[in-house]
């Protein structure tokens, strides 16, 4: 008998147990239902009830010196902005005004510079142009003096040679020889004149090598005395008479003689 009741009573404590437990689960999950908070959904609903009633709002209240106070803080902001640009709008117009007064200054030096150099280009090249022209006109002169003076030294010449011949002629022409003379004997005098024309000094300054020869030769000159030739040159060319007919050198020569 006890064998036949062992299973049925196991069965039925753990029909109970398993009720207990189901019982117990149950009244937890419930307890803690109750206890979990109430979903947005149901607060935000809740909100738009509240709102949608019928009671006027309060409106805020408002502070007219705070706001005062800022509107004349943002006025003083807004100031402060305009004079800090307006001051850097100055400064930059001051910087560009210098700037563009240095650029002109820099081209008036400029162009005084390259005006200068112009200026002083024309005059060197003036100065060369008249010098150049100077010393065209300086060598046409010099030319031209040379030439004249060529010229006037050959009529000097043909002056002077035409003189001393006119001088030789005259005392040739009372010259006795000595009968010592000799064909081929030379003698040079040296005549001084006054512009009279007139002999003033004679003397031999290279001698024949026969005294006699040479005294005859002083004595025709002494005897001729006045050369109207000469007195003409020195009235007419003083200049020329002083340089080379006041003294003169004349060269006889003993020729024609029958030995």
């Amino acid at each position: 008998m006890k064998g036949s009741y062992g299973p049925a009573i196991v069965i039925s404590v753990a029909l109970h147990a398993a009720l207990i437990a189901v019982l117990t689960f149950g009244w937890e999950a419930e307890h803690k239902r109750e206890l979990k908070p109430m979903p947005k959904f149901v607060q935000a609903k809740l909100v738009q009830l509240e709102s949608k009633s019928d009671k006027p709002k309060a409106p805020p209240k408002v502070d007219l010196r705070e706001k005062r106070r800022q509107q004349e803080l943002e006025r003083q902001r807004r100031e402060a902005a305009e004079a800090k640009k307006r001051k850097a709008a100055a400064e930059r117009k001051k910087k560009e005004d210098a700037a563009k007064k240095r650029k002109a200054e820099e081209a008036r030096k400029k162009r005084e510079a390259e005006e200068k150099a112009r200026k002083e280009k024309e005059r060197k090249e003036k100065e060369r142009k008249e010098q150049l022209e100077q010393e065209r006109q300086s060598a046409f002169e010099e030319a031209l003096e040379d030439e004249e003076e060529l010229q006037d030294a050959s009529n000097d010449a043909a002056a002077v040679m035409s003189v001393a011949q006119a001088i030789q002629q005259r005392i040739e022409a009372v010259w006795s020889r000595p009968p010592s003379a000799r064909n081929g004997m030379v003698v040079e005098v040296q005549i001084s004149f006054v512009p009279t024309g007139r002999v003033v000094a004679s003397t031999i300054t290279k001698g024949s090598g026969n005294p006699a020869v040479d005294r005859s030769v002083l004595t025709a000159v002494k005897k001729v005395e006045v050369f109207p030739e000469v007195a003409d040159v020195a009235r007419e060319e003083p200049s020329l008479f002083e340089r080379q007919i006041r003294t003169t050198k004349l060269i006889f020569r003993v020729e024609g003689l029958r030995q």
